[in-house]
């Protein structure tokens, strides 16, 4: 799912709660494993999950390259979670980012463009933090879609342009916050979307009904908390 609200754009991919080692599904142990986590502090409930995929245009026709993504992933650390975009109730926090190469079917790593389908080149995974004694409900909330696979990362994602890119677009580049001088094939999302040097301004946790635009997408609880 991709949402356009102002000048910023929002794209949703699943999340997970993380749990200790023993409890976690075979399934989620590519997000599980390899975290740092801080268990000292309880009442922080940790989740993680894939973030976004580099050098490959998702379902919601947006496109990164892994070279703006590689510098675009120290804006992740530290930036706002909140619900479904509530913004001005930030609910925890993202700790920790790493980046995870993706070979296509013939072993190859290397960059692709816009228009390849088989797989992109990286993606980023993220590790947050909800504060769980000040939000007991939500927590409740990430916990139940965790264990049904239904929960969601959703990035909240600005870029200093868009390029119109795909069979459909015209190639052209245009500032990002100028919508009004946006192509025709932007404006009705018939081309690729290439958001060029973005900037990662938060996240959110995304419950039941909202589907992820990233079919890939998945992450899981790994750490119970108390609420």
């Amino acid at each position: 799912m991709v949402l356009d609200r102002g000048s910023s754009t929002f794209l949703v991919n699943t999340a997970h709660v993380v749990r200790s080692s023993a409890d976690l599904d075979m399934a989620l142990l590519d997000h599980a494993e390899g975290w740092d986590i801080d268990q000292s502090n309880p009442f922080i409930q940790w989740g993680a999950g894939d973030f976004v995929e580099g050098d490959k245009a998702n379902s919601n026709k947006q496109f990164w390259t892994a070279g703006d993504l590689e510098l675009a992933e120290y804006t992740i650390k530290y930036a706002p979670l909140n619900m479904i975009h509530k913004f001005r109730t930030p609910v925890g926090f993202y700790a920790q980012t790493r980046t995870i190469s993706l070979a296509n079917e013939e072993g190859d790593n290397s960059p692709k463009s816009a228009l390849d389908e088989p797989s992109g080149s990286m993606k980023i995974q993220a590790l947050s933090g909800l504060w769980s004694h000040i939000f007991p409900f939500e927590a409740q909330q990430v916990e139940a879609a965790s264990e049904e696979g239904t929960l969601f990362f959703s990035m909240e994602c600005r870029g200093t342009h868009l390029i119109c890119a795909g069979p459909f677009g015209c190639g052209g580049k245009f500032p990002y916050a100028a919508v009004e001088d946006h192509c025709d094939h932007l404006l009705s999302r018939t081309s690729i979307r290439h958001i060029v040097s973005p900037t990662f301004r938060g996240g959110a946790y995304i419950v039941p009904p909202v589907k992820p635009g990233w079919k890939n997408a998945n992450a899981s609880v790994l750490g119970r908390c108390h609420g």
